[in-house]
């Protein structure tokens, strides 16, 4: 395995997966046709179900979508949006009991702080 980019204990190697320390799979990742970032999913806990995404939706090197499933249980519970594309995250959703509705949906112009 070789590595790119070292983030912190994690690699990301040249096959598109992302390797803990240990060399165990923790997630995927994908360039754009200039050699950036353009989105990862990791399986934080380990039960075979995506926990985390981040994406740069319209390619302009800035992450534009993020999704967290802060309960385990294969559903994103929290999103953050840059539905502007001014670089900061301007829409947000939480589904605080874990039921699969967004109890909470918040908009900022300006983004949030």
């Amino acid at each position: 395995m070789s590595a790119d980019t070292t983030a912190s204990d994690r690699h990301f190697a040249a096959d598109g997966n992302i390797y803990e320390a240990d060399g165990s799979v923790v997630g995927t990742y994908q360039l754009d046709e200039h050699g950036h970032l353009e989105s990862t999913a990791t399986d934080e806990d380990g039960d075979g179900r995506v926990d985390t995404v981040v994406a740069d939706t319209d390619h302009n090197g800035t992450f534009e979508t993020g999704v967290v499933d802060t309960n385990g249980n294969g559903y994103g519970e929290t999103i953050v949006m840059d539905t502007d594309d001014d670089g900061d995250f301007d829409t947000a959703a939480v589904d605080t009991d874990g039921d699969g509705t967004y109890e909470t949906v918040r908009t900022d112009p300006d983004g949030f702080a």
